[in-house]
């Protein structure tokens, strides 16, 4: 027996229910969400996904210290918000570049210039960016983490060479 035909058009996936401008304008905010299990989670809204409804709390700790929590979406039973304020939201990941120091990153552009070089890749040396033709670009601390490159088969070979340098 054939079930009847269910009418696709009325179908309207969750998440083109929501505005993302309504999302994004909460990012900041102290929130306090609740969940099935009748736990309750509060922090400022660091983040939220809009297809899945996740969010992730940014809970402050002491000595300036803080902890990401993840609720997933379909845990979630309510959010409300407890502030509208705008709080700041400090910087959780900090450029690697930071850990270096100048004379440290030259040596390293220039070993991994030469070894470029001796691999026959014409490197230029722009503002303190290597660039091989118009194709890829390198940025300090020169790893293959920061490598730029539109072609990803030109990317991963260039990102192999690199993870060859000796350190």
């Amino acid at each position: 027996m054939c079930s009847p035909k269910k009418d696709l058009t009325k179908f309207v996936h969750n998440t083109h229910q929501k505005d993302p401008l309504a999302f994004k304008s909460f990012i900041g905010t102290e929130v306090k969400v609740k969940t099935d299990n009748t736990s309750v989670h509060t922090g400022i809204l660091y983040t939220m996904d809009p297809v899945s409804g996740s969010v992730v709390l940014l809970c402050n700790k002491e000595d300036n210290r803080y902890n990401l929590q993840l609720v997933f979406g379909h845990a979630i039973k309510e959010i409300e918000y407890t502030t509208k304020t705008k709080t700041h939201i400090p910087e959780l990941f900090q450029n690697s570049t930071d850990q270096f120091s100048l004379s440290d990153l030259t040596k390293k552009k220039n070993i991994v210039k030469q070894h470029l070089l001796e691999n026959r890749f014409p490197v230029t040396d722009v503002n303190d960016i290597l660039y091989i033709e118009d194709s890829v670009s390198i940025k300090p601390p020169y790893t293959a983490d920061h490598c730029v490159c539109t072609n990803s088969i030109i990317l991963s070979r260039i990102q192999n060479i690199l993870r060859s340098v000796k350190k």
